[in-house]
């Protein structure tokens, strides 16, 4: 959206813009008084009602005015500071007298009448429909204003400040955030998480179509780009700095849209519309070097990455097959396409296409890492895993690589982890306490590497077991660090490795626990420890209490580990802990191990929580969904079973169902 305004900023005129822009009628010094001694007053006021009704008399001294007042440097301020208290209908008159006579263009290309529209738009969208007074419906007055933005789409996308309130009303229109500044502020207070995040997240497709609020309305905004006016302009507003975040929401709101997309893509790439009778491509113009020169681009890159997210799984391919295959070493390391290319193996997902992604870059690998493009080989992990193929060649390259850039001392674990920072997880030039922040994508990597079956993740879960317990504490504290131990816990992996890794963490377990991402980890270790290692895992939890509770997770933890009824009997406790395993292991005989995984009893009296259940980590996605499952999901008391009732095995020979009832809660 908009950026936020200073307060010294200035108008800028026609000259200024590539828009043309219509002269703006300036408010009178009474009304600009009159709004400077309102915003005092209104601020001292904590009533709603007056609030309410100061707010109406403000709106209606500046009935006639609208654009005059919402471009005032000083009473625009003041009027969006108002608009949240005012009613749904006085927005909806008032943003119908703005619409009149070419009124939005003229305010949506002030600096200042650009943020009183966001406001009003954001406030529209928060009203329901029946609340506008005279009958107009929501959907009406943003058809209005969607009907008037295609009328000059071009001046809206070109211009500085009006393209934000382009953006603002797509948004509106799809139902949801589709710019591609989203992500970016949602990994704001993480350092360097961003890339690894986007490794981690975007699984592939989604099976569902994404809901769009207004349909019809994106309907009118696609056909606007898609006329003889736009065509031939399209392909040129990639290169736009105002247009392209608006071309890249538009593909976005798409998705899902086959007909739609089809049409917008081909369009904006600059593909022929005339093609040859009996050519199905519909890419048929673009040549392999002018696509190319687009993933290069640093601004039209961006849109080539939305291009990927939402192309249709057969236009991906033959993206692939025209474009892209035979220069994917030379477009990985780009600065810009390398990217573009993350973009498409995020969406990959037929294993034939990932395996000859892998082919083509495998041999590249080394030379990525060293030149900091590991973001494309994180990517390309990703796809492995996520499609199941060619684990086997891309473990072997990924090892073969690391071996060729480790220190001496270093495995294969820490120099993934170490990747693109100096010094080692533990160094001995270290400080007590002092922590440096691991790597995001090595982290994201080791933990996708994890998720392999066991005979092509072995060698990084030996390069793990050689860690010495205060290297393996440190990893533990990590943010990214403790994915990686999650998932060692929850993979496929030896039992012997996990057991070492137990053995490592005794006496810090309460260490660990008081870090956010080691909290998950303690967690994870507790839930498939044996009795002996839930008893060690409680016992210091119970004795570091104060501290615990202080944290955000440790009370929750707590719980789930029963420290309560430790404290009060450990006895007790440990006989609950043993007849849970026992009857899981009953369970496990006549079902089979999987389904008991996913029935997996209470731990010392608390039931598992969903998020435990989705700890089979087959992909790296599950293990986030898994924590903000276990953060969501309240605790239950556990239901004891009644005196002389049958076995389970008994009941299990009559009805299966009785048992999975009994076991899950």
């Amino acid at each position: 959206m908009a950026s936020k305004r200073t307060h010294d900023e200035a108008f800028v005129g026609p000259a200024d813009d590539a828009a043309p822009q219509a002269r703006l009628p300036r408010a009178t010094q009474e009304i600009v008084t009159y709004f400077e001694e309102l915003k005092s007053h209104f601020d001292g006021l904590d009533d709603k009602e007056e609030q309410a009704l100061l707010v109406a008399n403000a709106l209606e001294e500046a009935s006639g005015q609208e654009c005059a007042v919402a471009t005032d440097p000083s009473c625009s301020r003041v009027l969006e500071a108002l608009l949240p208290a005012a009613e749904p209908q006085q927005i909806a008159k008032f943003f119908r007298a703005v619409l009149k006579d070419e009124g939005l263009m003229a305010m949506a290309s002030s600096p200042f009448g650009a943020h009183v529209l966001e406001a009003v738009l954001e406030q529209l969208t928060n009203a329901q429909q029946d609340s506008i007074a005279e009958g107009t419906a929501i959907e009406e007055l943003l058809a209005q204003a969607c009907s008037n933005v295609c009328e000059h789409l071009y001046d809206f996308l070109t211009n500085r400040y009006a393209t934000h309130v382009a953006r603002r009303l797509l948004c509106i229109i799809a139902g949801r955030n589709v710019l591609p500044l989203a992500a970016k502020s949602q990994n704001k207070k993480s350092k360097g998480g961003a890339l690894a995040s986007k490794v981690l997240l975007l699984p592939g497709k989604q099976a569902a179509t994404p809901h769009v609020a207004y349909p019809d309305l994106l309907h009118m905004l696609v056909d606007t780009l898609l006329s003889t006016d736009y065509i031939s302009a399209l392909h040129e507003l990639m290169y736009d700095q105002n247009a392209s975040p608006f071309i890249q929401g538009i593909l976005t709101a798409c998705e899902g849209n086959g007909e739609a997309l089809q049409a917008l893509i081909p369009a904006m790439l600059g593909a022929q519309s005339d093609a040859e009778e009996g050519d199905d491509s519909l890419l048929q113009g673009i040549t392999r070097s002018s696509f190319q020169s687009i993933m290069q681009d640093r601004l039209s890159s961006h849109v080539v990455e939305v291009v990927f997210g939402v192309a249709p799984q057969p236009l991906l391919e033959e993206f692939y097959s025209s474009f892209l295959s035979g220069n994917l070493p030379a477009l990985a390391a780009h600065p810009s396409a390398n990217f573009a290319l993350q973009a498409f193996l995020a969406a990959a997902n037929r294993s034939p296409l990932v395996k000859m992604l892998l082919a083509e870059l495998k041999g590249s690998f080394k030379e990525l890492l060293q030149r900091r493009r590991s973001g494309v080989v994180a990517a390309l992990l990703a796809a492995c895993a996520r499609t199941s193929a060619g684990q086997a060649d891309a473990s072997k390259a990924i090892a073969a690589a690391l071996a060729g850039l480790h220190d001496e001392g270093k495995g294969l674990a820490e120099t993934l982890l170490t990747l693109d920072m100096p010094g080692r997880i533990c160094g001995p030039d270290m400080k007590p306490g002092q922590r440096v922040r691991l790597s995001s994508l090595g982290c994201a990597m080791l933990t996708t590497l994890l998720s392999f079956p066991q005979e092509f993740s072995q060698a990084f879960v030996s390069s793990i077991g050689d860690w010495s317990p205060s290297e393996t504490l440190r990893v533990g504290q990590d943010p990214g660090g403790s994915r990686v131990l999650e998932a060692l816990v929850n993979a496929a992996a030896a039992s012997k490795a996990k057991k070492k890794l137990l053995r490592k963490l005794k006496g810090m377990w309460a260490i660990l626990a008081v870090e956010p991402g080691g909290n998950h980890v303690v967690e994870s270790c507790f839930i498939w420890g044996g009795v002996k290692d839930k008893e060690v895992i409680a016992g210091e939890l119970a004795a570091a209490e104060a501290s615990l509770s202080a944290t955000p997770r440790g009370a929750a933890l707590m719980r789930k580990c029963g420290t309560s009824a430790f404290k009060s009997s450990s006895s007790d406790w440990k006989r609950k802990t043993a007849s849970d395993a026992q009857t899981l292991n009953e369970y496990a005989e006549l079902f089979g191990s999987d389904q008991a995984a996913a029935t997996k009893p209470s731990q010392a009296g608390h039931p598992a929580s969903n998020g435990d259940v989705a700890h089979s980590h087959k992909d790296v996605a599950a293990s986030e969904a898994a924590i903000m499952s276990d953060m969501n999901n309240p605790e239950q008391p556990a239901k004891k079973r009644k005196k002389g009732s049958k076995s389970i095995a008994a009941v299990a020979e009559t009805d299966p169902a009785v048992v999975t009832d009994q076991l899950v809660t």
